[in-house]
């Protein structure tokens, strides 16, 4: 809500009433209230599903409830959306008391040290749930030393160079920062705002030049093995290497990253706590209202669902993320954090649904994964001439299943007539897809990969998970939205 545009329908006030600070909004006619003005408190808010006012109750029917609505054992640390709305709330503890309000589940996710995780190993397991490598032994990589300091990224990258600033109380963006003002706001130890930096892409910093990914990354990535050498380094998606800085108690909200694409994070220094919630067919639609409802800010996502998983990963640690995965972070000392987003053939289908949704819901281009169409094209170019024989490699059923559904996919563009997105170099996009899925099927006989039926966006998402159970509740959950302003990558949403 716009608080300098919007007023209370019955009292017609700009600003939270004397008795709350809690505002409802119609669903039919998009009116805002005070919860106050409608004889409404802030629990009875929290358990609408969808609000009709008196004016919409005759044409519109009364409103209507959430089902099954489960108390949380523990009161629950509630929110000022008024204050949050207007980025005026004080508390800057406000989310280490609701994260200390929740009970969290302990994690089941396998942990590795790095000459284990090799494609082999992934192309058995699909990539489906997080995992951590404890060492980085056999990773390949190289990560600056734990003795660098945000004055010596200030250095490398230049004192005037423009970073997005988070501030945490209200998750919002605080304009207009260099990285000379985010080093000086880091040092000092009095602090009037608990601030965060999560999306300084780094590629073509000094400072990229003394970090190489791990292999298993710059293996499984498309932007690595698949996008021409030729346009680089002048147009390629810039979403491969992040600089972190978070001080003690930063944090971010739930999310899913951009475009499916799944993440390295590796800790430099500090530490932090991931809370992940399993992709289900469930929760993600649980995650869809939560995300696109006006009172997103009232409710702790975590609450909303059965499990949340709590990961603490540690200073030399390494954390790989799948596609969809819902999840927030939280940092309990000063940290500092690199890494990057990646598309590969591991989860195909998954990662084209999240882009879909993100495309029904109109998110913006700036926090969508670049040039994502062309990327996938190049893609269904690329294994098109692997099974032709063109490069020797066995792939795996999870990414023959997905070569299927990329090509399907990439159909629609064909059949619209925007064919944009489709490179030059491919002359005949037609027969190009044809043949890419005749090979799969062939390689899929081959291996005795039975075929697999092509579900609706949402639940595909949800069943390509391992551990999918189906939740209470979950044919009484209509499908929403992802939020248009959900931030984009690793650099926005996964620290």
């Amino acid at each position: 809500m716009d608080s300098n545009t919007e007023k209370c329908r019955y009292c017609s006030s700009q600003s939270a009433s004397s008795t709350s600070n809690v505002w409802i909004r119609c669903d039919a006619c998009d009116a805002w209230y005070h919860a106050h003005c409608l004889g409404l408190d802030a629990k009875e808010c929290d358990r609408i599903e969808q609000y009709h006012c008196p004016e919409c109750t005759t044409s519109h029917g009364p409103s209507t409830y959430k089902a099954n609505v489960r108390k949380s054992q523990r009161e629950r640390v509630r929110l000022n959306y008024a204050d949050l709305n207007n980025g005026k709330t004080a508390d800057q503890e406000i989310w280490k008391r609701i994260l200390n309000a929740h009970t969290f589940v302990k994690d089941p996710f396998k942990r590795y040290h790095g000459s284990q995780v090799t494609l082999e190993l992934l192309r058995k397991t699909g990539m489906r749930e997080p995992f951590v490598i404890e060492s980085p032994d056999g990773l390949d990589m190289q990560m600056p030393s734990q003795s660098i300091t945000v004055n010596d990224i200030a250095d490398a990258i230049g004192h005037d160079h423009p970073v997005e600033v988070m501030d945490v109380a209200t998750q919002s963006e605080v304009p207009n920062w260099t990285m000379g003002q985010w080093a000086s706001y880091y040092n000092d130890q009095d602090k009037d705002r608990t601030r965060n930096v999560i999306s300084l892409e780094i590629s073509d910093t000094k400072l990229a030049e003394s970090i190489v990914r791990p292999k298993i990354v710059r293996e499984l990535d498309w932007i690595d093995h698949i996008w021409p050498s030729s346009l680089k380094p002048k147009e390629y998606p810039k979403v491969q290497l992040y600089c972190l800085m978070g001080i003690k108690d930063s944090y971010t909200d739930f999310h899913v990253d951009f475009g499916g694409s799944s993440v390295f994070y590796h800790v430099v220094k500090g530490s932090k706590v991931f809370y992940f919630i399993e992709p289900t067919t469930t929760n993600m639609r649980k995650y869809q209202k939560w995300s696109s409802s006006p009172d997103q800010s009232m409710t702790f996502f975590a609450d909303e669902v059965k499990k949340c998983y709590a990961v603490h990963i540690k200073q030399g640690n390494t954390m790989i993320i799948p596609t969809g995965w819902i999840h927030a972070v939280y940092t309990p000392e000063d940290s500092l954090v690199i890494g990057g987003n990646f598309l590969h053939a591991m989860n195909i289908s998954a990662q084209l649904q999240v882009y879909d949704i993100e495309s029904a819901t109109k998110v913006p281009a700036k926090f969508r994964f670049p040039f994502y169409k062309r990327m996938n094209w190049y893609a269904a170019h690329y294994y098109h001439d692997l099974l032709q024989g063109k490069f020797t490699s066995v792939l795996s059923k999870y990414e023959l299943e997905g070569l299927i559904s990329l090509a399907q996919w990439l159909k629609k563009d064909i059949q619209s007539g925007a064919r944009k997105d489709i490179p030059h170099d491919i002359s005949n996009p037609s027969a190009l897809l044809s043949q890419l899925i005749n090979m799969v099927e062939s390689e899929m006989e081959k291996q005795h990969i039975p075929k697999r039926k092509r579900s609706s966006s949402i639940d595909s998402l949800g069943n390509t998970m391992d551990n999918h159970v189906k939740e209470e509740g979950d044919d009484l959950i209509q499908e929403t939205t992802l939020p248009a302003k959900r931030r984009k990558s690793i650099g926005k949403d996964t620290s």
